[in-house]
């Protein structure tokens, strides 16, 4: 969680930097206005009329703190700034994309190697900007709120695939990885000495070699082969089901291999 801690440090101080320079230019140091505020009056005086939009500045608030739009601001967001409902639209693509690739992991360190991957994609729009003396103020803070938008957007999917339990079923990878020696002792069972009972050895040779097979052949899996398997059977359906739903996220910033 360092990184989303290095984005929302980076996108508070743009904010400030951002702030006092609309004081400057307005000459106006009062210390009680937000910087909401600040984009709310500048916005009326450039607007005809003079009259700002308290409804749009509520919406896009409502966005910085992570909450969900209604249907009816979401609308109104897409009549007054298209621009920005494009970007939350991008957003909750990547979202749904990052939520079926949770699914289709097999281990807990697959896990967390993909939201690793994710939150660095924007860790690294941010640096970009951070020393780009080319990039204006406003719109820096403009591409950090964007990436902190969808960084808090991840973090809560991350969160509700844990809380669901599906991130505690999943096996480790040294879980997965002694599933795999039980597995290959499985298959070849002459390399294992099977136990023959007492009993059997009393009775005629040929009886206690058919009860040593008989031990043999049986197998009972290892809780980590159940983990491992059940992981299996998950990961294989929710791919499935992004398959069958022909959603394209060929674009999702990820490089994290998923195969088996």
């Amino acid at each position: 969680m360092l990184m989303i801690g290095s984005i929302n440090a980076y996108t508070k101080n743009i904010k400030l930097q951002t702030q006092w320079e609309l004081k400057q230019r307005n000459g106006d140091y009062s210390g009680h206005k937000t910087l909401e505020e600040w984009l709310g009056d500048t916005q009326a005086r450039d607007e005809p009329g003079g009259k700002g939009d308290d409804a749009l500045r509520a919406i896009h608030q409502k966005l910085e703190a992570g909450s969900k739009l209604t249907p009816e601001e979401r609308r109104y967001l897409q009549a007054k700034d298209p621009e920005a409902y494009a970007k939350l639209e991008a957003n909750e693509r990547d979202q749904k994309a990052f939520e079926q690739k949770l699914r289709q992991c097999r281990t807990k360190e697959e896990v967390e190697r993909l939201k690793m991957t994710y939150l660095s994609s924007s860790l690294t729009v941010v640096k970009s900007v951070e020393h780009n003396s080319a990039i204006p103020l406003n719109k820096k803070l403009e591409i950090c709120m964007h990436e902190k938008q969808r960084c808090d957007m991840l973090g809560e999917s991350y969160r509700k695939f844990a809380r669901s339990g599906e991130y505690g079923q999943l096996p480790t990878e040294n879980e997965a990885a002694k599933a795999q020696k039980d597995e290959e002792k499985t298959k070849n069972p002459e390399k294992e000495e099977k136990p023959v009972p007492e009993s059997a050895e009393k009775q005629e040779p040929d009886k206690a070699e058919k009860r040593r097979w008989e031990a043999s052949q049986i197998h009972t899996d290892s809780p980590e082969q159940r983990k491992v398997k059940k992981a299996r059977a998950k990961a294989a359906a929710a791919a499935y089901s992004s398959t069958a739903g022909c959603t394209d996220y060929a674009n999702t910033p990820t490089q994290v291999d998923l195969k088996a």
